[in-house]
């Protein structure tokens, strides 16, 4: 059923009034009113954030010097125990006599040490000397020889590590009470120590 609204007809026409004018009030209050309050809260939004962005900036530009002096001063007590780690020159005799007593103490046999190679790089405050190590032991014999040598106060690394059975003909008979003290494995390995030489490239 099709319902007829003759818009000349003055009751349609209040109908229509009372209808369109809160709408078209609305509409001029929201974008001449609420629309222009709510930009410029937007706009005042982004400006407290661009402040407190500055602020920040302020802050950590402040704290900046604090904060760098502390890490210098751990960064320079980290630099006086690493030198302390490395001598400023190499005491073969000192090494090997700490050496003997850890080769005692970890039970093994050293039957090789010699010098091979001497790395200085200028690029480097310290030098590398590399020496080859043999040594007759058992494994753990021989593991806790690495571990009294990473013991040691100076920097010393392992590389070039190669482990071989001893040939029974070559093998010495293990006397009663050195049975803690076997000599099945020979182990050559590469020793490197260091030696620091300074950051200007002295020695």
């Amino acid at each position: 059923m099709a319902i007829k609204f003759d818009i000349n007809d003055p009751k349609n026409q209040r109908i229509l009034a009372i209808i369109l004018v809160p709408v078209v009030l609305f509409t001029l209050f929201f974008n001449f009113i609420i629309k222009p309050k709510m930009n410029e809260l937007n706009s005042k939004k982004t400006e407290v954030v661009t402040l407190r962005n500055k602020v920040n900036d302020l802050k950590r530009k402040l704290e900046s010097p604090e904060v760098l002096n502390k890490e210098k001063e751990i960064l320079e007590a980290k630099l006086m125990d690493l030198e302390q780690l490395l001598p400023d020159e190499e005491n073969v005799s000192s090494l090997l006599d700490q050496f003997n007593m850890i080769e005692n103490d970890a039970k093994v046999y050293m039957v090789g040490f010699e010098a091979i190679e001497t790395i200085d790089d200028e690029s480097k405050p310290y030098r590398a000397i590399k020496y080859k190590i043999t040594i007759e032991s058992g494994f753990h014999q021989f593991a806790r020889f690495m571990s009294y040598v990473m013991t040691l106060p100076r920097i010393l690394s392992f590389s070039e590590l190669n482990i071989s059975h001893t040939r029974l003909g070559e093998q010495e008979e293990i006397l009663e009470g050195l049975e803690d003290q076997p000599r099945y494995l020979t182990i050559e390995c590469t020793l490197t120590s260091y030696v620091f030489k300074g950051f200007n490239g002295g020695s």
